[in-house]
């Protein structure tokens, strides 16, 4: 696995070198050295518009209610950083949000483990409370389209790879992880519960019925102007940055097959870990995860938030979908990224 930034926010930031991250551990870094008594915390998250919007409901109404207790941040998160930190034995983050290719088993010597005395698991959403991490928010990888150049709305991945019904340019995510593997083969006819192990070989032979038709985006922002400016009228988009382009154009989202995608908190070995536990205990409850999906265009990871959110209300928040997720396994792709992703760079290059 990459040890830079979490690979879906790698354009915030350059990854600093082994020996920059070291020294930064030794004299105690930037942002402020945690274990000052319990009287702060420091957490880590991916700076920009998703930073200033957790530091209005989760961070500002966290201190306003737990006098005394500082809450300092720092960005963008920087997965070579934070182990060069554990490692160090002087982490200057408590809290980190992390990506869906970090906080498994393999990554278990960076982390505290979760302390489930002090977070409430039966109150967070299945499959979104894990070992080493707690999910942030439940976001998510979707079909977008341009409502206006189709008069039959595409549902599936079948209809992504179908170029006759579905004429025009597709925006893809050229990074292996990032979804495009799982949606060629469940546009092959595999069934979303027999993904995992992903074959590698039928996906890329897949891909190759649509090569000349792709247009590959590496940031976020790529993928919202190409739909927006109509340059791909169907692509693979974050949830979120569809949401943005449908501000800018006649953009829908296709909600019959999405793909699982989260932020996560993690705790880096070392830290203080009772504060970095009361502190996510206030993230996921239910009144900071109202707050910030009222700003955030993600879904609760809270039940009780998620019971109090409508789809007819809120038909883009991927918690409104729930039962048409397609689970990426994380913990797979953790283990065999690296020799899946030189397949795709052959490939690429073909």
């Amino acid at each position: 696995m990459s040890t830079g930034l979490p690979p879906r926010r790698k354009a915030l930031a350059a990854a600093l070198t082994s020996a920059t991250l070291l020294a930064l551990t030794a004299c105690g870094g930037s942002s402020g050295a945690s274990g000052s008594g319990g009287d702060s915390v420091t957490v880590v998250s991916y700076g920009g518009d998703y930073q200033a919007a957790q530091q209005k409901a989760l961070f500002d109404p966290y201190t306003a209610e737990n006098k005394g207790v500082d809450v300092r941040t720092d960005s963008p998160t920087d997965y070579a950083k934070l182990k060069a930190m554990a490692e160090a034995g002087k982490p200057t983050w408590d809290v980190a949000l992390v990506g869906n290719d970090f906080g498994h088993d393999t990554q278990a010597k960076w982390l505290e483990p979760i302390d489930y005395s002090v977070i409430d698991k039966n109150s967070i959403i299945d499959g979104y409370a894990d070992k080493y991490r707690v999910a942030a928010d439940i976001e998510g990888t979707v079909i977008a389209y341009r409502s206006d150049k189709y008069k039959t709305a595409p549902k599936t991945w079948a209809d992504f790879f179908d170029t006759t019904t579905f004429p025009g340019k597709r925006g893809v995510y050229k990074w292996v992880a990032g979804g495009i593997i799982e949606g060629a083969l469940l546009a092959d006819g595999v069934a979303p519960d027999k993904l995992y192990p992903l074959d590698v070989k039928r996906a890329l032979a897949k891909l190759d019925t649509i090569k000349n038709d792709i247009v590959w985006w590496d940031t976020s922002a790529q993928s919202q102007q190409n739909m927006s400016s109509g340059e791909t009228p169907i692509a693979m988009a974050w949830v979120g940055r569809a949401v943005a382009a449908a501000k800018e154009a006649p953009v829908a989202i296709a909600w019959d097959q999405w793909l699982s995608q989260e932020g996560w908190w993690v705790v880096p070995k070392g830290a203080d870990k009772a504060g970095a536990m009361k502190l996510i205990k206030y993230m996921v409850s239910e009144k900071a995860q109202l707050a910030q999906t009222e700003l955030l265009p993600y879904g609760p990871v809270s039940k009780a938030a998620a019971d109090k959110i409508t789809a007819a209300d809120h038909p883009n928040l991927p918690t409104s979908h729930l039962d048409t997720q397609i689970k990426v396994d994380d913990a797979w792709w953790a283990a065999h990224q690296d020799d899946i992703d030189k397949q795709f760079q052959a490939w690429l290059l073909q």
